[in-house]
């Protein structure tokens, strides 16, 4: 009958759409800077773990959590090379864009470690790196959530990415103000240099969300090239500053036997 050969169309219509969905071959320059961020991160990782060999057990501290920041990001980005941990959105425009959620779990691992390294390296007590990371946490979740629930409906989307970004301010208030309350003297200068240089990257993200998964402004090969610097820089550049410092982690780690404050 008409109305069965529509029902059949239809449903040959959508699974052609569904398979359209699933298969998206990536853009040569989109998977070349994400091999790049694996080839880099998956070295840096390395190269950290060789770096603590110079150092007794007790003061390696700084290098395991490096090395776990670049190790955790350069497998999302070998999942991501792949083409994986990936699904296609429609924006409230109509448009259709990649949305790595892969990138998300990523950060939820390698930031609270990035603020465990630099809570450690200014002295800050367990108690107060704890709520930094819960604020971590949940600015990732916001930024998150709107995309994979909301990407095509503006009010939901933002309000949640809204709320992350009251997460944020606690973060940025830490790093720059309370944290080099108590500091040691002999680890200023790189904790200064670390943690400004991390506000100035962490605060290009929330500008990168908005022309990307927000608006859609940027493409993908834009964004996955962008947002590769941003982490490079972010996690593999600035671990090397923080690492190559001897004096700062002998400082930093002279505490106790764990390198850790004890208040």
């Amino acid at each position: 009958s008409h109305e069965t050969s529509l029902r059949t169309q239809s449903r040959s219509f959508h699974r052609t759409l569904h398979e359209s969905e699933c298969v998206h071959p990536t853009p040569a320059a989109m998977n070349m800077s994400l091999l790049i961020g694996f080839i880099i991160m998956f070295a840096s990782t390395g190269a950290y773990y060789a770096m603590s060999l110079k150092y007794p057990m007790e003061k390696r501290t700084f290098h395991y959590v490096t090395m776990f920041v670049t190790g955790i990001a350069s497998i999302a980005y070998l999942i991501m090379a792949f083409d994986g941990g990936n699904v296609m959105v429609t924006l409230a425009s109509g448009d259709e864009r990649k949305f790595f959620y892969v990138r998300y779990l990523d950060w939820a691992f390698t930031t609270p470690l990035l603020l465990l390294d630099i809570g450690l390296l200014a002295g800050a007590s367990l108690s107060h790196i704890s709520f930094i990371i819960g604020c971590d946490v949940l600015m990732i979740v916001g930024g998150l959530a709107g995309p994979v629930f909301f990407p095509a409906n503006e009010t939901a989307k933002w309000t949640l990415f809204t709320i992350g970004m009251i997460w944020f301010a606690p973060i940025i208030y830490a790093m720059l103000v309370e944290w080099k309350v108590k500091m040691n003297p002999a680890v200023a200068g790189t904790y200064s240099l670390v943690a400004n240089l991390t506000v100035v990257l962490w605060a290009a993200y929330p500008i990168m969300w908005a022309l990307c998964e927000g608006t859609g402004v940027l493409s993908d090969e834009t964004e996955v090239i962008l947002y590769t610097i941003l982490d490079v820089t972010a996690k593999a550049a600035l671990g090397f500053v923080l690492l190559g410092n001897h004096g700062t982690i002998e400082a930093a780690t002279s505490g106790d036997k764990a390198g850790l404050p004890m208040n």
